[in-house]
């Protein structure tokens, strides 16, 4: 052999064994770091890591060709160890769901990419399978059983938002919202100060407000009555609700409804939940960018925009508080807690600025939803005798019309009316807005659930809301309208414990009775005041064709005409 072929071979054989080095240190890595724990918030710690070990592999072989193939071997050998025990070692392998799913979370973003419907996806995989478990993530499961709200969400249960889903990186500057707080103590000693806004009295002043919102919307009705110019329902569904809880959180009009436009605040909100959904709600690339973001290098995005608005309405609302506006609005309960000699929960005003965003994500798409699709079942139902739903609410809630107060609705008395509960209640059934619903993490000891199926510990689970609520388990003719399922029907309701709009357990919506109210007021005063139906062109199904699942479901357009009654 001639001494250039020797070197050849020598060189060859020490980059094999280089690569074989890279390749052990890959499969170690996975066994020794990233099989132990949740490491998704130290994404940018990680890619540093990598990044500075294949600058020093580049110097120390001098070769862009060897350092390339040992990398190569490195990230080979982690990938191949990942993929072969999420597929054949982990403790959910034994469970049904998509190949795709197992090996990655990129599954979720990847199965909905057409259409953002996650929801409708997830509630196809229960039937596929013939399972009420599935597995739609390495290590997540969707548990289609009633009796598992319990066990997940419930005052009694070992599962926590730690580590489960994109509660870790929701925060403003580390503080987290109440929604996301990670400990238990410390969100019962927050939900306090929120239960102090909502208590019985103020939400009769809130009911003040939220009247003067619905004037405005009912102004847009009589312009758009006398035009005859058809209006999106959905969007100004959207717009109401938003208005309405710039008033209730703040005291602060945006414009947004007397405009019929999308406030900026509200845009930053909308975009900011439609990329966590692209996401499949992947904490590790949020993570990533609030560390860049933080540090300076990048641009924090529409969800920096958003808290730079917020934090802007929250300084101008404590200005008029320390100048003596006394007005109550839900804000104002953070604030003097802030101010108190011992804050029982915002003892920073970072933590009071966190809880603001909420005041806004909790009740504005939420509400909106429901009301979109409320105005679509009115529009598109009746009853067996076939008679129409909204004819039938407006004769219920003229019955109460002025009934405490002259020439006013009052909440009170519109929670007598039946027809109207059951309107409403059945409109959550159908359109979840929180269709997926929230997960949490199995306690170390894991989950055992009624059926026998034990859940391994340190796993991610949730009872979606829409799969349970339209399933054939729990609801007879689930996808049918049915208002009469929750009056004269009950028989057609095979397990209440199915229906879960506000969830249950301490992190049960603790803004559930001013939604109820909202609901209740708003679609007693349109259906009071006007008769409306599709416009033409419209077929009514865009509003489920469009609507996408963005964390919360965000319904598609629906055109409508209005009619002034003549009462």
């Amino acid at each position: 052999m001639s001494p250039i072929n020797l070197c050849l071979s020598n060189l060859a054989h020490d980059l094999s064994q280089q690569c074989l080095a890279g390749a052990v240190l890959g499969f170690l890595s996975h066994t020794l770091y990233f099989i132990r724990g949740y490491h998704d918030q130290h994404a940018l710690s990680i890619f540093l890591t990598h990044l500075l070990g294949s600058l020093v592999l580049l110097i120390l072989t001098s070769s862009f060709l060897a350092a390339t193939l040992i990398t190569t071997s490195y990230l080979t050998a982690l990938f191949t160890s990942i993929a072969l025990y999420r597929l054949f070692f982990h403790p959910l392998r034994n469970f049904p769901g998509p190949l795709l799913a197992k090996l990655t979370r990129l599954y979720i973003p990847f199965a909905q990419q057409a259409d953002m419907k996650m929801h409708i996806h997830q509630n196809n995989l229960f039937k596929k399978y013939n399972s009420d478990i599935i597995r739609v993530a390495p290590n997540e499961l969707y548990i289609l059983q009633p009796s598992a709200i319990q066990l997940i969400h419930g005052a009694k249960s070992g599962c926590r938002k730690r580590n489960a889903g994109v509660y870790n990186v929701v925060t403003y500057k580390g503080e987290h919202n109440l929604d996301s707080m990670l400990d238990r103590e410390d969100h019962r000693w927050r939900r306090q100060v929120w239960e102090r806004s909502l208590t019985t009295k103020n939400l009769t002043i809130y009911e003040v407000k939220t009247k003067e919102t619905i004037s405005t919307w009912l102004s847009k009705l009589a312009e758009s009555a006398k035009s005859q110019k058809p209006i999106d329902t959905s969007l100004f569904s959207l717009l109401l609700t938003f208005e309405n809880m710039g008033q209730v959180g703040f005291s602060h009009s945006f414009g947004s409804l007397s405009s019929g436009k999308e406030a900026p605040m509200l845009h930053y909100l909308e975009t900011l939940f439609g990329d966590i959904a692209k996401l499949g709600e992947m904490v590790w690339p949020m993570a990533l960018v609030q560390s860049l973001a933080s540090r300076g290098i990048i641009d924090g995005g529409d969800a920096a925009k958003f808290d730079t608005l917020t934090v802007e309405m929250a300084n101008r609302r404590m200005q008029d508080i320390e100048k003596g506006d006394e007005g109550t609005d839900m804000f104002g309960f953070f604030v003097a807690d802030h101010k108190s000699e011992k804050p029982l929960a915002y003892d920073k005003l970072d933590t009071v600025y966190a809880d603001a965003g909420l005041i806004l994500v909790g009740a504005t798409d939420t509400i909106a939803v429901v009301l979109s699709y409320c105005w679509f079942y009115l529009v598109s139902s009746v009853d067996e005798q076939g008679r129409s739903y909204q004819d039938r609410l407006f004769e219920e809630v003229r019955s109460v019309f002025g009934q405490t107060k002259p020439g006013e609705f009052v909440d009170s008395d519109l929670q007598k009316c039946e027809l109207l509960e059951a309107v409403l209640s059945e409109t959550l059934r159908l359109e979840n807005p929180v269709a997926n619903n929230a997960s949490r993490m199995t306690p170390k000891e894991g989950l055992m659930l009624a059926d026998g199926t034990h859940i391994p510990g340190g796993v991610s689970v949730r009872v979606p809301g829409y799969g349970l609520q339209r399933s054939e388990k729990t609801f007879v003719k689930p996808d049918d309208f049915i208002p009469e399922r929750w009056t004269t029907k009950p028989e057609l309701v095979l397990d209440r414990l199915a229906f879960m709009p506000f969830i249950v357990g301490p992190n049960n919506c603790v803004g559930k009775r001013l939604a109820w109210m909202v609901l209740r007021l708003v679609v007693s005063y349109t259906v009071y005041h006007y008769k409306f139906q599709l416009a033409p062109g419209e077929d009514g199904k865009a509003i489920h064709e469009q609507a996408q699942n963005h964390l919360i479901l965000s319904a598609g357009p629906l055109q409508l005409v209005f009619e002034k009654r003549e009462n």
